[in-house]
């Protein structure tokens, strides 16, 4: 399993768009969102267990996460998900040194990844936008109940890899800073947060999250926007986009 010795600076150098700026005015979420159910096939680890694509991983399982709700389900292939690792962040799988490492497979920051997907797009599928989210547990909820998810970079501990390895829930970070890495967020409820990470669901605290978290985005999608116009959960996201793109201009 692989995750970044360090965080990134972005290459990317345009405006992001903060959600609070528009959400104050919206309805409270729900208690518990289950989103990650509808996926039934496996999530897949797309690489992450030999190479630092986990930017370009969560993509991949955010776009299945959507369109499973709203469509035919997409699950982006491993060649799909290295091309784009490779394009953003220069990994050549040719360049393996003799000890195993790859000195080109240095990861992504996450605001070039979404203006990838947003511009050229994984699978055939693109975004409309990308917004930053606050760091609070009710701003996390949010993005999840609206959007689907929310794209989560994170601070990973010894005792997490060791609570994965046992299948269990993250809980009280502790030992030794290994790396950071880059999860989504799918379902949560009073006990904390469901995130897909190396090809699993893994559960966490809020209070862990809260600890370990580096960085939070949601993506707005017309995967995510039913027939009727309509996301799953009945907002008009539409509506909301347009919203959006009308207050990035101003």
């Amino acid at each position: 399993m692989r995750f970044l010795p360090a965080l990134l600076e972005p290459k990317y150098k345009g405006p992001i768009l903060q959600l609070s700026k528009y959400t104050s005015a919206l309805i409270p979420t729900p208690s518990k969102v289950y989103w990650e159910y509808k996926v039934r096939a496996p999530w897949g680890m797309l690489g992450n267990d030999t190479v630092g694509d986990c930017e370009i991983a969560r993509i991949a399982h955010m776009l299945m996460e959507v369109t499973a709700h709203t469509g035919t389900m997409i699950v982006p292939t491993l060649a799909q998900v290295i091309a784009v690792y490779s394009t953003i962040s220069g990994y050549d799988p040719s360049k393996v040194q003799p000890d195993g490492s790859n000195p080109t497979d240095v990861g992504c920051a996450t605001p070039d990844v979404l203006n990838y997907w947003q511009t050229v797009g994984i699978a055939g599928h693109k975004i409309a936008g990308w917004v930053q989210t606050d760091s609070t547990q009710a701003a996390i909820q949010q993005a999840i109940w609206l959007f689907g998810g929310a794209a989560l970079d994170i601070a990973v501990y010894q005792s997490m890899m060791n609570q994965t390895n046992l299948g269990q829930a993250w809980n009280n970070p502790s030992g030794d800073l290994l790396g950071y890495h880059a999860i989504p967020g799918f379902g949560f409820g009073s006990a904390g947060l469901t995130a897909v990470t190396w090809g699993k669901l893994q559960q966490m605290g809020w209070a862990t999250l809260l600890q370990i978290l580096q960085g939070n985005f949601a993506v707005i999608t017309q995967d995510w926007i039913e027939q009727n116009g309509k996301a799953p959960n009945g907002f008009d996201l539409a509506t909301l986009q347009t919203d959006l793109t009308s207050q990035a201009a101003a």
